[in-house]
């Protein structure tokens, strides 16, 4: 008898236990409708439709026991309490949360294969001998505690029906169960005895022959797949119940549920990629089984995202996540400012920031977001004012309000799926509540962790509000059900037959003998011949493919479980894409010429970037055109201990302030080695007072200590590169700004100093300055036939001497302060080393070499600023890798 007949004579005494849950709702569906069908009201379906486990549980749970039936995380914590009061786990442990999921593991399956109770075969190995200590001290803390492990219940139930106190059904139908563990075979071989009908639904009589299909790679093996979906269902667009029932078979839906949804959306539902319009849902023709957990939904992330943050510790990823949230509450009020917030944020993020640090980080920016900033320190201080450890049960309301303060959910209304998960959320906080005796009074930081390890262990995957004719589901959700198409992806040798995973903790001769599939390879090979089998008889049309190669270029063999396969065969559809789509059909050597605009009078007042126009020509005059004109930007990445630029900056600042004292090389060598670091000190100290110390909310004060401490070692090496200087000097200008107009670009730009030479020959010179403490340019930078270090030369060619306070520039120094390389480049009519070093071949030292080199420069910035002025965007090569720090660039090269 088919299952349709079942189900159609389905009675009050008639049992149909499936394998998963996904198969018992389906069956659940089905037995509905035919009741339906038949007259009869469909919520008043007849019969027990549950899975083997479901039922075992519900029997037990019946005969209202005293003990405990322990939730899968109160196993953990059980276990995880034993293992960490049992002083047996390594010195070297960093987190016995893993250890104790295995310990977990092994625990149950102890108890589902009966396992010998024999100490001597748990000897002469460590993990042997720990688990059989840490059995006895999890089943004493059970029999203590009164608490129950899942394990535990197909004996317990054994033992009620032999004492008359669960009654047998009087039919039972096996769907699906490919595979019982021995105690839950015991079960349903007592309900036999007892006079029960059992019916185990055979599959060998329609077993249909797939068709192999072997891709080039997983992303081929997916555009197979999409195209054959979009075969199958276009027919059925106008009509869509009419659409035949389909599945996608796949051997992880965590693992594959996001790039196979990617491949679909693009080929079978482009309007699934688009935002919803007014809350309609989009509705998408699959439906994926339970393959994520609760932490996963977007909801929940935003959720445990705003609890994660403490007022000392937040990870910078996760608070940009909450900042961001459209679940945090007044996002649709200040979403955008939180955005501009966010950029802030990535540039100026700290080392090892805390929720106080980022309050005082929103305090300091210049746009502000007052409902987030002031619902975060409601939050905060809520956290402060907590006093000692609370039960999680407290903890639970704790969090609830927190969330509730950060005004989570942010959302006039749900749709059904978010109204989903927020109901399973509240169930997930109800489990968590259930800890208070297996935790007791706890931190915040370890009540978090447990409610994190409940969301991300929790199954949930929301149920369509409509019907759906293409299914995703693993290979085990699938065996029992039948589709009219079928096809089974990642058909490859790694996954049929999976490998060999026995527990550490269970010696593996004893796990074979028991038939633990997952102990050996021969257990594995038997399991997944059993699954192929059945999944055959899910349809009579069954396409299963595999692929050659991951994504990492390795060779992947094919499954040997369906015979000998074809060769390797590319996806041969070509994306149509939408009405009017062109791609693939236009004539690429036939195109317009794109000609950049010339600079008009509007724009030329509102240009940015200062220097960098001549610098991004210089690269290429196109960087030129995307950074300064179209205004193209690197979005910003977090940068994690000092900000290199904040240390520029603050050598600057050191230098300037030091010498503003000084003066003098000849002050500079009066000082004692005490005295000089006495004075660079000092130095220091009044730099961090203007910026450093405004900056403690960003590093703390012991990494600006660090800094400050390098600063000060590397200020007094330079120092002696100062002394070093064979001509005397005076500094006479600091950090000067100037507004030049360089061949019509209006500029201003900044002179680190002026130095007033006294040479030998009685002359005085003025030197322009520049400090690098950078250690990646070069001094070439400074040659006109590729001006990358226009700065100076600007300030050399374009500034009036008379604004400097000086009759004539006679030279400039590009100084290189870096702790890997320090060194001085010289170019001017009176040396080309400061050092005393002889004049080389190409260098600039004499007043003539000087005025040819001020010329060059000279024509060299007329013509980038009349090619930049004219529309110039040329780019030398498309192929090319783009120069560091033009990589964002990318998308706008075609």
């Amino acid at each position: 008898m088919s299952l349709i007949a079942h189900l159609q004579n389905l009675d009050d005494d008639t049992l149909v236990l499936a394998a998963t849950e996904r198969v018992s709702r389906h069956i659940k569906m089905q037995a509905a409708l035919l009741q339906s069908v038949s007259g009869k009201r469909s919520w008043f379906a007849r019969g027990k439709i549950r899975t083997v486990t479901q039922w075992i549980e519900e029997a037990w749970l019946e005969l209202l026991p005293d003990e405990q039936l322990l939730f899968p995380v109160q196993e953990l914590a059980v276990v995880k309490g034993v293992a960490d009061r049992s002083g047996l786990l390594p010195e070297n442990q960093i987190s016995s949360t893993s250890t104790a999921r295995r310990v977990a593991q092994a625990y149950s399956q102890f108890i589902k294969f009966k396992l010998p109770a024999d100490p001597d075969r748990f000897r002469f190995k460590r993990e042997y001998e720990v688990f059989w200590q840490w059995r006895a001290l999890i089943e004493a803390d059970c029999r203590k505690n009164g608490c129950v492990f899942r394990a535990e219940l197909p004996a317990l139930v054994l033992k009620a029906l032999s004492e008359g106190t669960v009654a047998a059904p009087r039919k039972i139908v096996l769907v699906g169960v490919l595979y019982m563990n021995p105690s839950e075979r015991a079960v349903i071989d007592a309900l036999k005895s007892m006079g029960a009908e059992v019916v185990v639904l055979d599959f060998e009589d329609a077993i249909s022959t797939p068709k192999l299909i072997r891709a080039l790679t997983q992303a081929d093996e997916f555009e197979h797949v999409a195209e054959w979906v979009n075969d199958t269902l276009k027919p059925y667009i106008q009509t869509p119940h009419a659409a035949p029932t389909m599945a996608l078979l796949v051997p992880d839906v965590e693992a594959y549920q996001a790039p196979l949804i990617e491949a679909l959306a693009m080929t079978v539902s482009p309007a699934s990629l688009l935002p919803s319009v007014d809350g309609a849902e989009v509705r998408e023709p699959w439906d994926v089984s339970s393959g994520a957990t609760l932490g996963a939904r977007p909801m929940i992330r935003s959720a445990m995202g705003i609890l994660s943050i403490t007022n000392h510790q937040a990870d910078p990823n996760t608070f940009s996540r909450v900042l961001r949230s459209n679940w945090v509450g007044g996002y649709a009020v200040e979403g955008a400012q939180r955005a501009l917030v966010d950029v802030w944020l990535r540039e100026n993020n700290g080392l090892n920031m805390g929720g106080k640090d980022y309050l005082r980080a929103l305090a300091a920016c210049e746009v502000s977001c007052n409902m987030f900033t002031e619902n975060l320190r409601s939050v905060l201080n809520a956290q402060a004012n907590v006093s000692g450890e609370l039960y999680p049960s407290e903890w639970a309301e704790f969090f609830s309000s927190s969330l509730s303060k950060m005004g989570w959910p942010e959302s006039e209304s749900l749709s059904s799926a978010n109204y989903q998960t927020l109901e399973a959320w509240g169930e997930a906080l109800k489990v968590f509540r259930s800890l208070d005796y297996q935790l007791g009074p706890c931190n915040y930081e370890r009540s978090y962790m447990w409610l994190r390890e409940v969301v991300d262990t929790r199954q949930f995957q929301p149920r369509l509000s409509h019907v759906a004719p293409l299914a995703i589901m693993s290979y085990s959700d699938a065996v029992g059900l039948s589709f009219d198409h079928v096809w089974m992806l990642g058909a490859t040798s790694n996954t049929l037959p999976l490998p060999a995973d026995p527990n550490p903790f269970l010696p593996v001769d004893l796990l074979a003998a028991a038939g633990v599939p997952e102990a050996t390879s021969d257990g594995q090979l038997l399991k997944a011949q059993r699954v192929v089998q059945a999944l055959m008889t899910t349809s009579t049309d069954i396409t299963v493919s595999s692929f050659e190669h991951d994504d990492r270029g390795s060779s992947v063999g094919a499954s040997e479980l369906f015979g000998p396969w074809a060769a390797p065969v590319g996806c041969s559809a070509v994306w149509t894409g939408f009405s009017g789509n062109k791609v693939g059909t236009l004539n690429r050597d036939v195109y317009e010429d794109e000609v950049v605009p010339a600079v008009g009078d509007d724009e030329r007042k509102s240009l940015s970037g200062g220097v960098s126009i001549f610098k991004n020509y210089a690269v290429e005059p196109f960087f030129a055109f995307a950074c300064n004109r179209l205004g193209a930007k690197e979005f910003p990445t977090p940068t994690f201990g000092f900000d290199p630029r904040i240390q520029g900056t603050m050598l600057h600042l050191c230098l300037e302030l030091f010498w503003t004292e000084v003066r003098t090389q000849k002050n500079l060598k009066a000082f004692t080695p005490e005295l000089l670091e006495a004075q660079l000190g000092d130095a220091v100290e009044r730099a961090s007072v203007r910026l450093l110390y405004k900056l403690q909310w960003r590093f703390g004060r012991r990494l600006i200590s660090l800094e400050q401490l390098r600063l000060k070692s590397l200020l007094a090496d330079w120092m002696e590169f100062e002394k070093a200087r064979v001509l005397p000097f005076e500094v006479i200008a600091f950090e000067r700004r100037t507004k030049v107009n360089v061949f019509g670009v209006e500029l201003t730009v900044s002179l680190d100093r002026t130095d007033k030479v006294f040479h030998t020959n009685g002359k005085t010179y003025a030197l322009l300055g520049d400090y690098k403490s950078g250690a990646t340019f070069t001094y070439k930078s400074l040659n006109a036939q590729k001006l990358l270090e226009p700065q100076l030369p600007i300030y050399a060619t374009q500034v009036d001497p008379k604004e400097l306070g000086v009759d004539s520039i006679e030279g400039i120094t590009l100084s290189q302060i870096n702790a890997k390389k320090m060194h001085m480049h010289t170019r001017s009519s009176f040396t080309a080393s400061l050092l005393g070093d002889s004049a080389g071949k190409n260098d600039v030292a004499t007043p003539s070499e000087w005025a040819e080199q001020m010329e060059a420069w000279n024509v060299a910035l007329e013509d980038m600023a009349i090619g930049f002025l004219g529309g110039d965007g040329n780019l030398s090569a498309f192929d090319k890798a783009l120069p560091v720090g033009y990589e964002h660039l990318e998308q706008l090269i075609r």
